[in-house]
């Protein structure tokens, strides 16, 4: 590319962005005569900040074009056997221009998911990548809906940038449940392992003794035994009126995301911190399952140091080390300890904060709503987790759903009742090593 073909498709490209940007003025003036908001005003910043970018470029390219002016047009290239190669050895190589979507975290998959929950509900009249043209949607969220194989080389360019900007898109919702669930934040320091996988583990130790002279020795021999991680899933189902659906705008997208993530999260560190979780087939133990309670002895600070320290001694009368050890609490417990003071007015618990880094008796907290009665103690390293990594969704409007129970079903149509559901599920499970945490129960 010569560099004035260069200055050209910059042009072409800045003349694009101003295109869009007045197609979705003209769009929202048209739908509801007011201003963009949520995802096109999102969107039309990107444009903005796109185009101020390029023009910068442009000004650069343009004032070199305009000094080799009075160069004559058979210069020889000091590098390479063509003007191009000759131009970058002189020039420098021509500026890369490359801009990344700024739309919030987790917005791009809840766009993907309404597009083609809209796209269902249409019978076929519309694909949800015509829906994403109507909302002038990213091409991230484009080629995520697309999903499809590409023909080609690998020594194209583009080749595979679908199925990339999927696990993108993907992944941005594992971060966001990640950040909103205890599990997933202390999921970096427990031992990582396959599902469907054997562990072998002692369950007897050896026995040794002082002997006398001609005595004889103490005989045992120390005990096996395995522990076994398979799957086990989370799933759950969000149900939207075809109207919430059809006709809102994309702002309706945060809902479902909310919803979604909200539900998922409350579900995992529920049972995780429950001590009444029992294992199933099915589903895993709670690590606080079979482990003695430390009754809480009050509410003062001095009661609370006493609580923690007992918790503290549980766990190392067990052997274990508190290397890597975090309390969990409800971010409420979290707000009362760093307002208590003793007799002198001092901060009792010095590193607890309402806002920012907390730290309880020099051990860091994380907060989860699942310990509203309880202060935790987890040892992540005696936990192990199997964890997948990814979330699966589809979406249908002609199922039927039983929003009861086994035993009491009460099926809903979505078909007759215009309804239309999405299904999240994802693959997770956790053992503890033995012992693997202790926590104080308030009342």
């Amino acid at each position: 590319m010569t560099l004035q073909e260069h200055i050209d498709a910059i042009k072409a490209t800045i003349n694009d962005r101003m295109k869009k940007m007045s197609d979705i003025m003209t769009k929202a003036a048209n739908d509801n005569g007011s201003t963009p908001e949520g995802v096109d005003e999102e969107t039309i910043k990107g444009y903005e900040a796109e185009i101020k970018n390029l023009e910068a470029n442009l000004a650069r390219l343009e004032k070199i074009q305009k000094s080799q002016v009075d160069l004559p047009g058979t210069t020889v290239p000091v590098e390479g056997g063509t003007s191009e190669k000759g131009l970058n050895s002189t020039q420098g190589k021509p500026p890369i221009v490359e801009t990344k979507s700024n739309l919030p975290p987790g917005i791009g998959f809840a766009i993907a998911i309404k597009a083609q929950a809209v796209a269902a509900l249409s019978k076929g009249a519309v694909t949800a990548t015509q829906v994403l043209d109507s909302w002038h949607a990213p091409e991230i969220v484009k080629n995520a809906v697309t999903q499809k194989a590409l023909v080609g080389t690998t020594s194209e360019a583009t080749f595979g940038a679908s199925l990339v900007d999927f696990q993108v898109l993907s992944g941005e919702f594992i971060e966001l449940l990640r950040g909103k669930t205890a599990v997933d934040k202390l999921a970096s320091k427990m031992r990582q392992v396959p599902f469907n996988v054997k562990i072998p583990s002692q369950t007897g130790a050896s026995t040794v003794g002082w002997v006398g002279e001609a005595k004889t020795k103490p005989v045992t021999n120390p005990t096996f035994g395995s522990v076994t991680l398979t799957k086990s899933k989370v799933a759950g189902i969000v149900m939207l009126s075809e109207e919430l659906v059809r006709f809102s705008n994309p702002k309706a997208d945060g809902l479902v995301l909310d919803d979604l993530l909200k539900s998922t999260a409350a579900f995992i560190d529920g049972q995780f911190f429950d001590p009444a979780k029992a294992e199933s087939t099915d589903s895993p133990a709670s690590i606080l399952n079979g482990v003695e309670a430390i009754p809480s002895t009050g509410e003062t600070g001095v009661a609370i140091e006493t609580d923690l320290a007992a918790v503290i001694k549980q766990a190392t009368d067990a052997g274990l080390t508190l290397e890597g050890a975090t309390w969990v609490m409800s971010e409420t417990r979290a707000a009362k300890l760093s307002v208590l003071r003793d007799a002198l007015g001092k901060k009792y618990f010095e590193g607890m904060n309402i806002n920012g880094a907390k730290e309880l008796l020099t051990l860091p907290v994380e907060i989860s709503a699942a310990c509203a009665d309880k202060i935790v103690l987890v040892i992540p390293s005696q936990i192990l987790l199997a964890d997948d990594g990814a979330v699966d969704f589809a979406i249908s409007s002609e199922a039927s759903i039983n929003t009861g129970t086994d035993a009491a079903p009460n099926w809903v149509s979505l078909y007759q009742s215009d309804l239309i559901a999405i299904r999240g599920e994802r693959f997770i499970r956790w053992k503890p090593r033995g012992v693997a945490a202790g926590y104080v129960q308030f009342t």
